[in-house]
């Protein structure tokens, strides 16, 4: 009787392991093939495309990518979402980490309520602030720059950094903080030497976030740069669509390019990923 049991369990896990393995494949294969639809149309002459839509290129057209490269202006476009989202990145992760590390390690009195109010922050939509956010960009003077984009982007996206950090910082051993100090490391040396470098995971999840957010970014990107010359990656694709809209090729091109840091940056950072997401799961 036992070993029956035995066996009908041993059944029933390889046919949900099949299940679950068909699901995954299935779910692969829904996520790969519109990237690999894009990769091939950017390969294809437009004129290829409306007689060979599923199939494979006859004639390779790399020139494509010169197109959206050159004639539609995608560098330019690139080079100042690159420069955005680099400041952004840089002044988020350090602004957030600086104060994950004080609401988790300073014991504040009302670090808590200072922690909830911060959040309390993510709750308003960003278009309900959109018009007094330009207005005051205007009286500034920074509208149509680099800098009306950047300021709000580090605001938005603070909050949820220093949820995280403070999280991950959570979860380091009291003892080797405290180990610092009587070493005669003040906090700046301590959060230095001992809490930056092993902050990897947490630094990896944020600036995911903050990578895929800002570089696609749209609706205040509109607002602030539409009559710009500063204008980023989206803003440029709208054109682009407008423009090539129909020319397939070197439309799928430029997906392509503006796709090629999403991907690598992914690829530099992800093996932290998971351990930053899990990071304040468990307190120390």
């Amino acid at each position: 009787m036992r070993k029956k049991q035995i066996h009908q369990q041993r059944i029933e896990s390889g046919t949900s392991g099949v299940i679950s393995r068909l699901i995954i494949l299935i779910y692969c294969m829904l996520i790969l093939y519109p990237l690999f639809f894009v990769i091939i149309t950017s390969l294809k002459p437009t004129g290829e495309f409306y007689v060979n839509i599923w199939g494979l290129p006859k004639t390779w057209a790399f020139a494509n990518y010169k197109t959206a490269w050159v004639t539609a202006n995608i560098g330019s476009y690139m080079f100042n979402s690159v420069i955005i989202v680099g400041v952004v990145l840089i002044v988020t992760l350090a602004a957030g980490a600086l104060a994950g590390y004080a609401l988790s390690r300073f014991h504040l009195k009302y670090a808590e309520f200072i922690m909830m109010a911060i959040l309390a922050c993510t709750m308003l939509p960003s278009e309900a602030v959109l018009m007094p956010l330009y207005l005051v960009t205007g009286k500034t003077g920074i509208t149509g720059t680099r800098l009306a984009l950047i300021i709000p982007y580090i605001g938005w996206g603070l909050p949820m950094i220093i949820y995280i950090f403070r999280n991950f910082f959570d979860t380091i051993p009291g003892e080797l903080l405290e180990a610092a100090r009587l070493d005669g490391c003040g906090e700046v040396r301590t959060f230095v030497h001992v809490a930056v470098p092993i902050m990897a995971p947490a630094i990896a999840t944020n600036a995911i976030f903050i990578f895929v957010a800002w570089w696609g970014e749209l609706l205040w990107a509109t607002v602030e740069l539409a009559s710009s010359s500063m204008k980023t990656i989206p803003i440029g694709m709208i054109s682009f669509s407008a423009q090539f809209g129909t020319n397939w090729g070197p439309m799928c091109a430029a997906i392509c390019i503006v796709l090629i840091p999403l991907v690598v940056f992914f690829c530099l950072v992800q093996k932290y990923f998971v351990k930053g997401l899990t990071g304040g799961a468990v307190k120390a």
